[in-house]
């Protein structure tokens, strides 16, 4: 089974990550023949028209109206989490109507390399473990909060990089879970800083087939998943520039660059993804 719906989430700030992540997929996955799912909340009509047209298959829309009307109930109560609604746009993935395989990807990943081995997988969801497993923890069953790893400790995962298929878990039971865990009485007993990969963990986390962090490098965390799996930059096949610095944030390099100078390398690589973007669409 291939992948029906690549899903990403857009914004104003984000358009330029979606087109570069959009073009490095396609680049290195020529097998993709399904549709792409774009989601926003902000994207101007001139935006969403340049998205469409550069890339085929291609559509732009809001969350469905319970998934919004759920986020709003939910940032209106804890508004620490409204500068960061668009995250939850995600969970839209559980949601579409169409058959097969979905793959969720952030618009702040770059692809280096071809991800089909992950289809071969079967599971109800393969994903790369969260920052918590890399630094060799794990969450706690029901807060999420980062605790010492025992025995019995559960998977965690981020949410970056997700491949989801209905087919193992059915639709109507994953959606029926999913709306108490958006109920604001119930989030107030989320320990950790996370939104959309909250929901996704407590969700699926007993179900999900953790895989190599090749395929969601987490530049933030690079120092802790080299710990974890060596993996060098130019042999990911994904990397994902988690955390407040952008690629195309030049503001935020230094920052970044003072933690862990191979950043810069990392820059250099989506930079020239983007130029060949650019340079195969003038």
């Amino acid at each position: 089974m291939t992948v029906a719906t690549l899903v990403t989430v857009s914004s104003p700030d984000f358009r330029i990550g979606s087109e570069v992540m959009l073009a490095s997929f396609l680049a290195h996955n020529p097998w993709f023949d399904g549709d792409i799912l774009i989601l926003h909340s902000r994207l101007a009509e001139a935006d969403q028209r340049a998205l469409t047209a550069a890339f085929p298959r291609t559509t732009c829309r809001t969350a469905s109206p319970r998934l919004a009307a759920a986020i709003d109930a939910l940032t209106a109560a804890h508004p620490h989490l409204a500068a960061r609604r668009d995250r939850f746009l995600s969970l839209e993935t559980l949601l579409l109507d169409a058959p097969g395989k979905r793959l969720f990807a952030d618009s702040d990943m770059l692809f280096r390399r071809d991800i089909s081995p992950l289809l071969a997988i079967d599971a109800p969801l393969v994903a790369a473990p969260d920052a918590a497993m890399l630094r060799g923890n794990a969450r706690d069953a029901e807060t999420l909060a980062e605790v010492a790893a025992d025995g019995d400790a559960r998977a965690s995962f981020n949410a970056g990089l997700l491949l989801y298929d209905p087919e193992p878990a059915p639709e109507p039971a994953i959606a029926d879970a999913l709306w108490p865990l958006l109920a604001p009485e119930s989030w107030s007993r989320i320990a950790s800083q996370h939104t959309d990969q909250a929901v996704w963990n407590l969700l699926l986390r007993d179900r999900v087939r953790l895989v190599g962090t090749s395929y969601n490098l987490m530049i933030g965390h690079r120092a802790a998943s080299f710990a974890h799996e060596p993996v060098a930059l130019e042999n990911a096949h994904v990397l994902h520039f988690n955390g407040p610095a952008k690629p195309w944030r030049p503001d935020r390099h230094a920052d970044a660059i003072a933690r862990d100078p191979d950043y810069a390398t990392a820059v250099r690589l989506w930079a020239r993804a983007r130029a060949d973007w650019l340079r195969a669409h003038r």
